[in-house]
Order: C-alpha cells, then sequence, then structure tokens
C-alpha cells in the first residue's frame, strides 16, 4: 500500500481450495461508519488490562469478494512476523487493543480485522456466516504475503480460536497457531457448553433452512449463547455484553447455523500444517478446558498447551495475563527464526 492509494493484486489460485482466486484491494481511508462514541467505548476494554502499553492502531479497510473488512494495524510494517488477532462472537479487533500493544512492544505487527458483522464491518446477511469468515481471513493473509512475503501467525480468542484453526488448515502462508479456545462446534459437548437452553440444541439442525427464509432477520447473540459467562469480572461482562460492536450485537440466524456446522479441511488428526499453541484460561466456565481438550488431544502437530491461571473465559486476570504473554512470545520467536 502507497499512501491512501488503491494497490490491487490477482492472487493465484490456492491449491488446497476450489474457489477461484479473488481481486483484492487496501485503502487506508475507511468511511466514516464508526459511532460517535467508538474510541471511548472501545478504549473502556483497556481499564480490564492494567499494566499494558497504550495502543496506537492505524485504522485501515481491507476490500475481498465479500465485501470490507475494517481493521487496526499495530506495530512495525517492517516487521518480520505478522499476527493476526482472530475475534470470537462476542468480539471485535479494537477489544484485544491492549493485546496487540504488547505483542507490538515485542517487535511483532499486529491486524486486528473485525469480522463481518462485527465491530466496525457492516455485511450483507449471507456473509455473516463462519464460511465467509474463514475466507476473509484466507483473502486478508493472501493480500498480505502478496505485499511482502513473511511468516504469520494466528491468534484466536473464544469461537476464534477454531476459525483460526480452519484458516491455518487452509492457508500455506500461517506458521503457527495459537488459541485460547480449540473446541469444535460440531461435536455434541461443545454444543451442550455454547448454546444456552436444551430446546435450542435441539432446533441446530433447522437452523440451516430457517436462515434462508429469515435471510436478513437479525437476533441478539446473547439470546442463543451463555455470553453472561464472558468474563469472571462481572463489569467486563457486563460491557461486553452491552457492547453493539460486540456481544450486544445482532446477527442473522445463518451464523449460528455456519457455527456448528463448518467442518475443517483437515481433521486434526490430519493436521501437521504448523505448530500449535493452546492458551487456556483455567477458570473458564463457559468453554472448560476439558472440552477443548477433546479437540487438542487430537492433533497431530507439534503442540504445547498452557493453562492461564485464575482466567476466564476472556483472559484478563493475573497471574494468567503473565502466563499469555510468557509462553506466547517464545512461541512467535521460535516461529520468526
Amino acid at each position: 500500500m502507497v499512501g491512501s492509494r488503491w494497490a490491487v493484486v490477482k492472487l493465484p489460485v490456492r491449491p488446497v481450495q476450489h474457489h477461484v482466486a479473488e481481486r483484492l484491494a487496501y485503502t487506508s481511508r475507511m468511511p466514516a461508519v464508526a459511532p460517535p462514541d467508538y474510541p471511548a467505548l472501545s478504549a473502556r476494554y483497556a481499564d480490564f488490562f492494567p499494566g499494558q502499553p497504550t495502543a496506537t492502531p492505524r485504522r485501515e479497510a481491507f476490500r475481498w469478494a465479500g465485501g470490507t473488512l475494517r481493521l487496526d494495524r499495530h506495530g512495525p510494517r517492517q516487521a518480520p512476523l505478522t499476527v493476526v488477532l482472530v475475534h470470537g462472537a462476542g468480539g471485535y479487533g479494537r477489544m484485544f487493543a491492549p493485546l496487540a500493544a504488547a505483542l507490538a512492544d515485542a517487535g511483532h505487527e499486529v491486524l486486528a480485522p473485525d469480522l463481518p458483522g462485527y465491530g466496525l464491518s457492516p455485511a450483507h446477511w449471507a456473509q455473516v456466516d463462519y464460511a465467509a469468515w474463514k475466507r476473509a481471513l484466507l483473502a486478508l493473509i493472501d493480500a498480505e504475503h502478496t505485499q511482502r512475503a513473511r511468516p504469520i501467525a494466528l491468534l484466536g480468542a473464544s469461537i476464534g480460536g477454531y476459525l483460526a484453526y480452519l484458516v491455518a488448515a487452509e492457508s500455506p502462508w500461517v506458521r503457527g497457531l495459537a488459541a485460547t479456545t480449540l473446541a469444535d462446534p460440531r461435536d455434541p459437548v461443545v454444543q451442550a457448553a455454547l448454546v444456552r437452553q436444551p430446546w435450542m440444541r435441539a432446533l441446530l439442525p433447522t437452523l440451516r433452512p430457517l436462515s434462508r427464509l429469515t435471510r436478513g432477520l437479525r437476533v441478539p447473540v446473547r439470546w442463543f449463547t451463555h455470553m453472561q459467562r464472558m468474563s469472571r469480572d462481572p463489569a467486563l461482562t457486563a460491557l461486553v455484553c452491552t457492547d453493539p460492536l460486540g456481544g450486544g450485537n445482532r446477527v442473522p440466524v445463518g451464523l449460528l447455523a455456519s457455527l456448528f456446522g463448518t467442518a475443517p479441511a483437515l481433521e486434526p488428526e490430519q493436521f501437521q500444517r504448523c505448530p500449535v499453541l493452546m492458551l487456556h484460561p483455567a477458570c473458564d466456565d463457559w468453554t472448560p478446558v476439558a472440552i477443548s481438550d477433546r479437540f487438542y488431544q487430537r492433533l497431530a502437530a507439534p503442540k504445547q498447551r498452557v493453562l492461564l491461571d485464575g482466567c476466564g473465559h476472556f483472559p484478563v486476570e493475573q497471574p494468567g495475563l503473565d502466563q499469555l504473554r510468557d509462553a506466547l512470545l517464545p512461541f512467535l520467536q521460535r516461529i520468526d527464526r
């Protein structure tokens, strides 16, 4: 990218995928779609990360075949490694700005995109879909690698962990995968943990055809999930649940259908593309360690499991937050070599 001019590239078809190559574009000029209180709203999350560096992201927009992703770019542009943060169904990129700032302080470039339908990335109802999120991230990674070839690592939070795995299973450019949760939403045990009521779980097979009928109808994501288990800190949980860009968002029914039905290109027994670091909150009562272990134990790739002491689903507590940093930075350094 040069200044605010468009840079358009033609990408080769990825051999492990079946979709055609896409024309992609970047711009540093982002339309004024942010709500007036966006800086103050998103900055409130920094209060829950005491002692972390102040984030100074550069806001950008990335055009892909399905629309436009808004993203924050942190750290040195010429860093030898880029980390892509992947949020879950209650988050968006700016929510993790303190963590991105800490990684940038360590010399890494960090991209924190808002997935379609979340944060500042408005989207057609058909793009608010787990498979579409995967395609958007693959397109972003392809564009990054085309502009400047360097190792790319993924860091997924919440169900963004499984999404990051889906991407790593297809992208040839991903050299490392870290995640706070590796729960496979196709697993009935995981579905029982994620979905609020048994009768809602019974409806899961009907969600896909229902989404075609309801199309753009959006419902609060917290109606279906245990969003109240987001954190051990009631104030943080309340902030997430009422944030219209995150946990207070309304989503098409199709997102829920796709979440519980999207299969990876490689099952974990066949996955050897890159090393995996699971940084799991030890006190997570939404997606307990045991249900992530069901997927983690099947992974054929080199792997490491670290429990974050004292941390709930959204890991902000000590000493777990320091443990996350102390495990993640060496992991990234090994990728960088």
